[in-house]
């Protein structure tokens, strides 16, 4: 029996998306930063399917070990804004101030518009509205990847 994620991704089309759309499957080791399960584990499966290599976190300061343990391997990190205890904002301000730069792309459920003007302070290489669909997330991360090279 499919697991509950491999039955979202059929309703919501993942497989064989590469193929569907015409994609490049891609490569690279990238950071998913989310405190929600279910939101993680979509997003997971979307950057597997694009290719990606993917480490997860489910809070800010995980977040924060893994990427000042391997910030050399990490290609990108997916950051959501709002988590509990630490924020998307405070995992940015530690990393900057510990010299560790990566391509952070930002998710939020709000407008991203209002994140560009709170954000306008940190080094941000992209933004995603949550609910997001695997062209934009492909997109954005190859985008933020890029702006680093």
């Amino acid at each position: 029996m499919p697991s509950e994620f491999e039955q979202r991704a059929r309703f919501a089309g993942v497989e064989n998306l590469l193929h569907t759309y015409g994609m490049q499957p891609t490569s690279g080791l990238v950071l998913v930063v989310e405190d929600e399960d279910p939101v993680r584990r979509y997003t997971v499966g979307l950057l597997v399917e694009l290719g990606f290599t993917v480490l997860q976190a489910t809070d800010g300061s995980q977040a924060i070990d893994i990427v000042k343990e391997r910030h050399h391997e990490l290609s990108a990190m997916l950051l959501d804004h709002s988590m509990p205890g630490m924020s998307g904002e405070d995992v940015l301000a530690e990393l900057e101030q510990a010299g560790l730069r990566i391509p952070v792309v930002l998710t939020s459920g709000h407008d991203v518009a209002d994140l560009r003007r709170r954000f306008a302070g940190h080094v941000v290489a992209g933004y995603l509205q949550k609910p997001f669909r695997i062209e934009t997330l492909d997109v954005t991360v190859r985008q933020a990847i890029a702006r680093s090279v």
